[in-house]
């Protein structure tokens, strides 16, 4: 399954792209489930549990990526190399503009506790300002004036109920890949959210699931599992779309 947003914008042919992030949210979105149970799954994903790793599924997923859906694209994806040894890179510090350093502390130290990301990458999120001079994407395109977009990449899981009858069922976990792409103007030439179900589930009773974090990375393994065999039927066709519009 997936949502597949393009605008009109040219791109061309022989372009050159640099993919700016990877990286995989630990949070699992619990808004699917009742509320009384949102705050044990955040607190399950916030501790330092070696029993949740999400680490090796996100190498796994950079790995397909990089081997394989890069070179499917009408554009050239440059060498990680280039982007994760440009100083200019390693030393931007998240949000820039009106934002004071308490407000930029509190964010990069949010990033840190959230977010893991693939070795030498930046975690990186679109947008955060109004102005579009002030936006992530654009000051990615400062950084990396060479290339004539940039791409960020990301995973995230969610709690996803599969059978729920009067708070009584089963639930699995949701895989989530999203790919957006901004041109040198850093307006957004395409948007790609893909998703998938895991096929495995564990009980739900009165709405919660019923699984500690040693059970949520089977699922969110599984999951991925069935967002990768998604992901290489649709999008060869989702870059024939493109494609026309380039």
């Amino acid at each position: 399954m997936g949502i597949f947003m393009m605008t009109s914008i040219s791109f061309g042919q022989n372009k050159k792209v640099a993919v700016v992030t990877f990286y995989v949210d630990k949070y699992i979105d619990a808004s699917k489930i009742v509320k009384e149970a949102r705050d044990q799954s955040q607190e399950q994903t916030m501790r330092d549990d070696p029993n949740f790793d999400l680490r090796p599924l996100l190498n796994d997923f950079y790995e397909t990526f990089r081997k394989k859906y890069a070179k499917e694209f009408p554009f050239e994806i440059v060498d990680e190399r280039i982007v994760i040894g440009n100083e200019r890179y390693q030393a931007y510090n998240g949000l820039d503009g009106i934002e004071d350093q308490d407000s930029i502390d509190s964010y990069n130290e949010t990033i840190h506790d959230r977010f893991i990301s693939i070795d030498g990458y930046q975690v990186l999120l679109t947008g955060g300002n109004l102005l579009r001079s002030w936006r992530t994407e654009a000051h990615m395109m400062d950084i990396f004036e060479d290339v004539d977009g940039v791409m960020f990449v990301s995973m995230s899981y969610g709690y996803e109920p599969k059978i729920n009858i009067g708070g009584m069922g089963n639930a699995g976990i949701r895989a989530y890949m999203h790919m957006d792409l901004f041109n040198k103007e850093a307006k957004k030439v395409f948007k790609l959210d893909e998703y998938a179900t895991s096929k495995k589930g564990v009980p739900m009773i009165n709405g919660v699931p019923i699984m500690s974090t040693n059970k949520v990375l089977p699922l969110c393994q599984n999951a991925t599992e069935e967002l990768l065999e998604d992901m290489n039927k649709n999008l060869p066709k989702l870059i024939k779309k493109v494609d026309k519009k380039l």
